[in-house]
């Protein structure tokens, strides 16, 4: 690791330089840039995306969902009860609790089938954060809440859309 200060070379993984003591803390940390896409991807919130919104209630029908979901043309849709978020039914879900030997009937309301207490991100989180959580978590799809509490939800497809018109 190179010294910032008298350009050192130092073994990698020091914390302060051999030669003049400088901290070598944090060096290999990611930081962003004063232009192109890593200042973007960091700095720039999630508002930035596209975004779509479908709701529906708990005790919706699976398959009166998914026409809806198709219908609108998203992969998920957001489980909302008093308008408050309690869960999310993606494609994922209908992959895997609809069909197979384990399949529900298809009038089983979205209550049984929907992924509860999604993870939820602030509008005002970076694309960075988005990107790291839809990573960790494996999610395609991600509940976003706006400031004015209301929701809407960015996918894989909005960072990818996002990133290909960056101007680099």
């Amino acid at each position: 690791m190179i010294c910032p200060s008298c350009s050192h070379d130092n073994i990698e993984g020091a914390d302060r330089c051999e030669e003049c003591m400088t901290s070598l803390l944090n060096l290999d940390v990611p930081q962003a840039g004063s232009e192109g896409m890593a200042s973007s991807v960091m700095e720039d919130d999630i508002s930035q995306l596209d975004q779509e919104f479908l709701g529906v209630s708990p005790d919706a029908s699976a398959i009166e969902v998914i026409g809806k979901m198709k219908a609108a043309g998203v992969g998920c849709a957001l489980v909302l009860e008093d308008s408050k978020l309690v869960g999310i039914f993606t494609e994922r879900d209908i992959l895997n609790k609809l069909t197979g030997k384990n399949a529900r009937p298809d009038n089983t309301n979205v209550r049984e089938l929907m992924s509860v207490n999604p993870e939820v991100l602030s509008e005002r989180d970076s694309v960075a954060i988005a990107v790291n959580k839809m990573s960790i978590g494996r999610y395609r799809h991600i509940p976003v809440r706006k400031a004015d509490g209301s929701y809407s939800v960015t996918s894989i497809k909005h960072v990818l859309k996002y990133i290909a018109k960056a101007e680099w």
